[in-house]
C-alpha cells in the first residue's frame, strides 16, 4: 500500500489558557433537534426548498478574538525568520527563542467553538 496523502492538524493546548486573559466565553450556539424538525416541517408546509450546508474546517478559517501566542511546534525550526519543517531534533534548538502569534483560530482552543461561527 502506498501513502498518497499526509494530513495533520495543529492543535493548540487549550489547557494553558487563562480565563479573562486568553478567552472570555466558551459557549457555542447549538441547535436542538426539535428546532430542526420544526423548520423542516414549516418548509414543507410552505412549499419551500431547504439546503444542507457543511463548513469544511470552520474553526481554522475564523479569526481569533484576542492576541494568542503559542510555542513553536515540535518538528519545526526557525531559519531566517521563516518557519520550516526539520527532520532532525538537532535543528529544533533555536525554536525555544521564538513564539508564534495566531492569526486564525485553531482546534483545541477553549473559545474555538464560539469563534468558529
Amino acid at each position: 500500500m502506498m501513502i498518497r496523502k499526509w494530513k495533520a492538524r495543529l492543535c493548540a493546548h487549550g489547557g494553558q489558557q487563562e480565563l479573562s486573559v486568553n478567552y472570555w466565553e466558551t459557549y457555542a450556539p447549538v441547535v436542538s433537534w426539535s428546532t430542526v424538525q420544526l423548520v423542516l416541517s414549516l418548509s414543507l408546509i410552505a412549499n419551500m426548498q431547504s439546503r444542507q450546508v457543511d463548513y469544511v474546517q470552520a474553526y481554522p478559517q475564523a479569526d481569533v478574538d484576542c492576541d494568542i501566542y503559542m510555542d513553536v511546534p515540535a518538528g519545526f525550526h526557525i531559519v531566517d525568520d521563516t518557519l520550516s519543517c526539520s527532520r532532525t531534533a538537532a535543528q529544533n534548538t533555536n525554536s525555544r527563542d521564538y513564539i508564534l502569534k495566531l492569526w486564525k483560530n485553531l482546534y483545541g482552543l477553549k473559545q474555538a467553538g464560539r469563534t468558529g461561527f
